[in-house]
């Protein structure tokens, strides 16, 4: 071990109480570097993995598909893998319909095909049923028994005469819940069965494929590729069949990213300024020793690499000591982030299930080397300014160096008599530099739990579910846009038979309880001067209730209407966050639609009379607004989509009983209530504030640190002084004081500056998060628990860190305070 080595090591061991307090910041640095992409990226994969397991994981279908095509496209490069699916025959079901399905190996295991019992079928006549479609048929068998099922061959123009064929059962399929409602079976069929029925110039598969490299893609990406693999493969747009669900759980939003990489920034900022200012600090106090080793002959080179083998030797411990720490934290973390699934969430039992057996490595390797080498960075740069303080200062200043700095004041002025706030004025101004960066770390630290604190209490639960719920349940049609694979569920299809008629209102009405029905309709329309990619947008029209007219009209922004003037027909009004779609649209404005009612398309223009901020109860995330009766003039049918119902507050739970009864009949229909979208919203809110509070707490700490550090070199510096102006006549009790005043400038300082800035960016933010919907979030609720609670937090750590102080200091006598510097 050399001498730089050497005196290195000293130092560590000479100044444990501050590479003690180094050595804490660096490990809650690098637990938080650990921990926030470890949970953050871990969270993605997890629901990744879990989607993987419980949805089919092709990306696309399509269908239609000629054998010739089918074959080019598995061998193209963009094809991860590909595989065929064939409907040969339909089944004749009383009250219902079957399919026989042919699906290889590789469709089996992208469409998640499972069987109960027994074999897929392989060769000839073999058969994989439901014990549902046998029970239609009114058949009773099981596997190895051969029975005879009548079957209709699908021919190029349509469906053929009715055939018989005795069958082979080789395994069971499982019977689907809503098979017995919908009445639609399927049976597992062998490819010999699909060239006994039908020529291969007849045949028509569905091609269900995975996007080679998609784990690296985000999901637009992914659409383009097998958008632009239909085109180059004449495979028309009506013919492609995304994978919604499965987009959906697997879409990679580059938000998540950046919002990971910011938080990251802010910590590392935090660690770098509160390692960089305890360096900072101590090194002050010890420009006199390193003064006395360039006297000795050490250079320059040799002081910085004593100041930086000393940290690094400090890192060596923290940064390991660190990464356990957050090893431990993200585990306890990814069993906490299970609450954010509810128990209606159909992956949730997946993800326990994935989390319990370590199927899925959410602590990665690259994580470790990641958050090490980042924390040994933010170390780097928080040791150049000390190194170069050490490095610059020559002997002779050096010894007469006491800890102020250099003013260009050439007189100095006194004061008749001395008292407790001059001399702690006196201390504080003694060097300011380290004053005002104890006070800006610390402000940081409070500035930010400010910003979240008001961005929390703006998220106000009952607030945000009655901005979307107006009475105390709401009945609305589950329809479906755009779902190529179930065109039947469009609400153009749907609004021909409206599952909310006036049969369902009466028994609705018939509750005891109900009070009131108020309906809002949805008129789906294009919007022909505007492109959503290389489609013209679709987009709804919601006709809002004449009980609404006030509310509609105190929600206008620009221009000014009535609810009388819209009702003429030839006026609409726009919610303001379609600007953002299309910018420069005005007030006067002609603005044309394409009204999709059944199979008939009207065009029709409307004059733009107005914009509104309107509440999504009102515009149910649409953005475009008529009366009800217009939207029942121009699409000539009932277009009821929305119901609100009001109850008696003293029957809810049996209101909301009634109506999950009546719900349950229509699968067509859904129920949303009140005090289910508080709890909704009480649980996210609940769960974010957590998270949040806990990322704080661990921030504060890394900032704790240095005030801990500042207090306790400025009294390790001044003891010999302290000493003499106690044998002089300075009391204990007036030295507690001084010491308390100190403080107190230290709190003080923290406080105005966290609340003062705190509270103007919390206002900004604020601002911003409304403009944009963020958490719901609709007006401004100040967050005074959270800043009674932040003032009583830095009193308490600043009166504690006073008492301890001072319980060390006593522990010393006056003779060898006095005498400490003759050592």
């Amino acid at each position: 071990m050399n001498t730089i080595n050497r005196t290195a090591f000293s130092n560590l061991k000479l100044n444990k109480g501050r590479n003690i307090m180094a050595g804490i910041a660096i490990l809650l640095t690098t637990l938080l570097i650990f921990v926030i992409p470890a949970i953050g990226l871990g969270t993605v994969e997890i629901d990744m993995a879990a989607a993987n397991k419980v949805y089919p994981t092709f990306h696309v279908m399509y269908r239609n598909v000629k054998p010739d095509t089918a074959e080019a496209i598995s061998h193209r490069a963009e094809v991860e893998t590909a595989g065929l699916r064939q409907d040969p025959a339909m089944i004749p079901v009383p009250d219902g319909t079957g399919w026989m399905v042919y699906m290889d190996d590789t469709a089996r295991k992208l469409n998640k095909t499972k069987l109960e019992e027994g074999n897929f079928p392989k060769n000839g006549n073999e058969i994989a049923v439901s014990n549902g479609l046998l029970k239609a048929m009114g058949i009773t068998a099981g596997i190895g028994d051969t029975i005879e099922l009548p079957y209709q061959p699908v021919e190029a123009d349509g469906v053929g005469y009715e055939k018989k064929q005795e069958f082979v059962i080789t395994g069971l399929l499982p019977t689907q819940k809503d098979s017995d409602d919908s009445g639609i079976y399927s049976a597992m069929v062998t490819r010999d069965f699909v060239e006994q029925e039908q020529p291969e110039s007849v045949r028509r598969y569905r091609v269900m494929l995975r996007v080679a490299g998609a784990e690296s893609m985000t999901t637009d990406e992914i659409k383009d590729i097998y958008k632009q693999i239909a085109l180059e493969m004449g495979i028309s747009e009506a013919d492609i069949a995304d994978n919604s669900i499965y987009l959906s759980a697997n879409y990679r939003d580059p938000s998540l990213y950046a919002g990971i990489a910011g938080i990251m920034l802010i910590v590392i900022l935090a660690g770098i300024m509160t390692i960089y200012s305890l360096y900072y600090i101590t090194m002050i106090y010890k420009v006199q020793e390193f003064g006395k080793l360039k006297a000795l002959g050490a250079t320059k080179r040799q002081i910085r690499q004593i100041v930086f083998r000393e940290g690094m030797l400090t890192s060596c411990i923290a940064i390991p000591l660190g990464l356990i720490a957050g090893s431990i934290a993200a585990s306890i973390g990814y069993r906490f982030l299970l609450s954010a699934y509810g128990t209606e969430n159909p992956l949730r039992p997946v993800v326990i299930e994935l989390i319990e057996n370590h199927e899925v490595t959410l602590l990665k390797p690259w994580i470790y080397v990641m958050a090490a080498a980042v924390s040994l960075l933010t170390v780097v740069c928080a040791l150049i300014r000390p190194m170069q303080i050490a490095a610059r200062i020559s002997p002779v200043e050096a010894m007469r160096y006491d800890g102020s700095m250099k003013t260009k004041k050439k007189l100095r002025r006194g004061c008749p008599e001395m008292t407790l706030f001059r001399l702690t004025g006196a201390n504080l101004s003694r060097n300011k530099k380290r004053t005002v960066m104890t006070i800006v770390t610390l402000s940081l630290t409070g500035i930010l739990f400010m910003v979240i604190s008001t961005v929390l209490s703006c998220a106000d639960p009952e607030e945000i579910a009655r901005d979307s719920v107006f009475d105390e349940f709401q009945i609305s049609v589950d329809s479906r846009t755009g779902d190529k694979m179930h065109p039947e569920l469009e609400w153009s299809v749907l609004c021909k038979n409206n599952p909310l008629n006036r049969d369902f209102e009466k028994q609705v009405m018939n509750i005891p309880g109900v009070e009131k029905i108020t309906k809002a309709s949805l008129l789906q329309v294009e919007l022909p001067d505007l492109m959503d990619g290389d489609e013209t947008w679709k987009t709804g029209i919601i006709g809002i209730p004449e009980e609404y007219a006030d509310k509609m009209q105190q929600t206008v922004k620009e221009g000014s209407c009535t609810y009388e003037e819209l009702q003429q027909g030839d006026k609409i009004l726009i919610d303001e966050n379609m600007l953002s779609y299309i910018p420069g649209t005005k007030i006067g404005d002609t603005l044309r639609v394409v009204i999709r009612s059944g199979n008939n398309l009207i065009p029709k223009e409307f004059e733009i009379a107005a914009i509104a901020d309107m509440p999504y109860g009102m515009n149910h995330l649409s953005f475009l607004v008529l009366p009800n009766s217009v939207i029942h003039e121009l699409a000539g049918l009932e277009m009821d989509y929305y119901w609100s119902v009001a109850a008696d507050q003293k029957r809810l739970q049996s209101v909301e009983k009634e109506l999950k009864s009546l719900i349950k009949t229509n699968e067509l229909l859904e129920l949303k209530s009140y005090e289910d979208e508080v709890a909704y919203n009480e649980k996210n809110t609940s769960f974010l504030s957590q998270l949040c509070y806990v990322f704080m707490i661990v921030l504060g700490g890394v900032g704790i640190m240095n005030l801990i550090n500042t207090m306790v070199n400025s009294i390790y510096v001044r003891r010999r002084e302290l000493g003499i102006m106690q044998a002089i006549g300075l009391s204990e009790k007036q030295l507690v004081r001084m010491l308390q005043l100190e403080g107190i400038f230290y709190t003080a300082g923290t406080l105005l500056l966290s609340l003062g800035f705190g509270n103007l960016l919390g206002y900004l933010v604020f601002l911003y998060a409304k403009k944009n919907r963020m958490f719901g979030i609709l007006s401004y609720h100040y967050p005074a628990a959270q800043t009674v609670v932040l003032i009583i937090v830095i009193l308490t750590i600043q009166l504690l860190l006073t008492y301890l102080i001072m319980k060390n200091f006593r522990k010393q006598s006056m003779i060898e305070r006095i005498r400490l510097s003759e050592a």
